[in-house]
């Protein structure tokens, strides 16, 4: 008669492991199926419903006391800044790790995964900029030809990349958690507001950024997890 197995520590690694990577498909999909149905609507010049009406209504908020710090989200939430945060976090993932294996640049390979498929998209679906009068970027930023067109939103997919990737770094402190996530949370949505009162992207456009985004940010974190380098160490380490 065989004895019941036990369960050891690697094997609820390797189980919770399944269940993130399980998850991180899910979500991807289920993105994946809402973006192309907006591109497909934004290709054929279907209306989306509320987008000229939020893009007045951000329009109609402009103050100057709220333009500036609105400036600052989108410059920090540009190419630049956003490559050189998740540089720093793969530099941190690496150092954490004792070594850089591909798990480690997983938020750069998203950052760059997501940058080639949205000037892809741009050039693909050719996107005029709302019709309204415009506020310009405060500080300057790097200019590109398939900038003239604003589907899908390149700095509000390189903040939810960029700014999740901090998180995700310092999510081990429990003490820093909270007030990390909450910053996170309001520069991700900050900047998604800010490119539409602005008047330089559609809130679709925006929605778009974030979609596209989360796509390659669940790739990323599977990378992450899935790491077969980095997922012999954890089980090493839960085993021991």
């Amino acid at each position: 008669m065989k004895s019941p197995r036990r369960f050891s520590a690697a094997d609820s690694g390797s189980r919770s492991l399944d269940v993130t990577l399980r998850s991180s498909v899910i979500i991807a999909v289920v993105a994946g199926a809402l973006l192309t149905a907006g591109t497909l609507c934004v290709a054929a010049d279907i209306p989306i419903p509320g987008d000229m009406a939020l893009v007045r209504l951000a329009v109609q908020t402009r103050t100057p006391s709220l333009t500036f710090p609105l400036q600052v989200l989108t410059f920090i939430s540009s190419s630049i800044p956003a490559l050189a945060i998740t540089v720093i976090a793969t530099a941190g993932e690496a150092w954490r790790r004792k070594r850089l294996d591909p798990g480690a640049a997983w938020a750069l390979a998203a950052f760059l995964g997501f940058t080639a498929c949205n000037i892809a998209l741009r050039l693909a679906i050719g996107r005029q900029r709302p019709a309204v009068d415009y506020i310009p970027n405060a500080w300057p930023e790097l200019r590109a030809g398939f900038q003239r067109f604003s589907y899908p939103s390149g700095h509000a997919g390189a903040a939810l990349i960029a700014y999740t990737s901090l998180l995700v770094l310092a999510w081990p402190w429990r003490v820093w958690r909270p007030l990390v996530a909450a910053g996170v949370v309001l520069i991700v949505g900050g900047v998604g507001f800010a490119r539409v009162y602005l008047g330089v992207h559609w809130p679709s456009d925006v929605a778009a950024g974030y979609l596209l985004a989360g796509i390659w940010l669940c790739g990323g974190l599977a990378l992450r997890r899935g790491c077969p380098a980095a997922q012999a160490r954890y089980n090493f380490r839960a085993s021991t």
